[in-house]
């Protein structure tokens, strides 16, 4: 089976395929997940998954502070961490223990390149 980012997250299958290429979450869990669709979307589907809710429900529950920054707010509400190549982006609480392990292993394997 060829890889790519429909597959599991693998840190050495994923550097053996793509260069300068990074669109992941990280969850609560410190799971790294592909950012598929968008990192928008996969963070909704995560905010679906962890309330048992479906999407429009979802949306009814970002309080307006939040609509010019959903992202924010689904980050706060899943617990996900979202990673681009040279930055990341997370709610309110910042990262855990285990995004940070996680996000520092992606940087020692040159994967991330920002700051943490």
């Amino acid at each position: 089976m060829k890889y790519d980012i429909y597959c599991d997250f693998d840190i050495q299958k994923h550097k053996e395929t793509y260069i300068n290429y990074l669109e992941v979450l990280i969850l609560e869990n410190g799971k790294v997940v592909y950012a598929i669709p968008s990192h928008q979307l996969k963070a909704e589907q995560l905010c679906c998954e962890k309330l048992n809710i479906n999407k429009e429900e979802l949306l009814k529950m970002c309080p307006p502070m939040y609509y010019f920054d959903y992202l924010t707010w689904l980050l706060n509400t899943s617990g996900a961490v979202a990673i681009w190549e040279d930055f990341y982006r997370c709610g309110e609480n910042g990262l855990n223990k285990k995004q940070k392990a996680k996000l520092k292993l992606l940087k020692m394997n040159g994967l991330y390149k920002g700051v943490i």
